[in-house]
């Protein structure tokens, strides 16, 4: 009897471990293939990943991607990204937009002059079919503030979903 009990638990730690293996597999990784840098407030020089290729993708899944945001040395402030929202989903051939949802980890992000870090992004997305192949664009907006002005500013960040084969246009 006392050999059977661990094997069961081995077995059973076994199929967990599948489990986790299976689902850490099942998440479109995405690069980033193009970075910003911009003035978002005066005397305030931001550089962030803001465009991502999720290469290879199946039909639907979920994706993760991470943002790395530095704020210039020379900057004025320290500055706060607080959140984050998926604004729309292209392209819409005859009136269908790819499905999408996303949200971030490691929101507020707080920045002081001359600092680099990053959040991650992650959600589901199902593409559409294109004259191309099939493909899903989905567009972010990172919002966040000066600390010491409480001026908003705003982020732009793209990933461009790609069904194998579908090249980024």
């Amino acid at each position: 009897m006392r050999a059977v009990i661990p094997v069961l638990a081995i077995s059973a730690l076994l199929v967990m471990l599948a489990v986790v293996v299976a689902s850490a597999q099942d998440t479109q990784a995405c690069d980033p293939i193009e970075q910003s840098t911009e003035e978002v407030l005066p005397g305030i020089v931001l550089t962030w990943d803001s465009a991502f290729l999720c290469a290879d993708a199946p039909d639907e899944g979920s994706y993760e991607f991470t943002v790395t945001v530095a704020n210039s040395a020379d900057s004025a402030e320290a500055i706060s990204i607080d959140d984050l929202a998926l604004t729309h989903t292209t392209p819409r051939p005859r009136g269908q937009a790819p499905g999408a949802n996303g949200e971030a980890t490691g929101l507020p992000l707080p920045l002081v002059p001359g600092e680099t870090a990053s959040f991650t992004v992650s959600g589901t997305y199902e593409l559409v079919q294109t004259d191309e192949g099939k493909k899903a664009n989905l567009h972010f907006r990172a919002s966040g503030h000066g600390v010491s002005s409480s001026e908003p500013f705003e982020l732009g960040i793209n990933a461009h979903v790609r069904a194998p084969g579908v090249p980024l246009d």
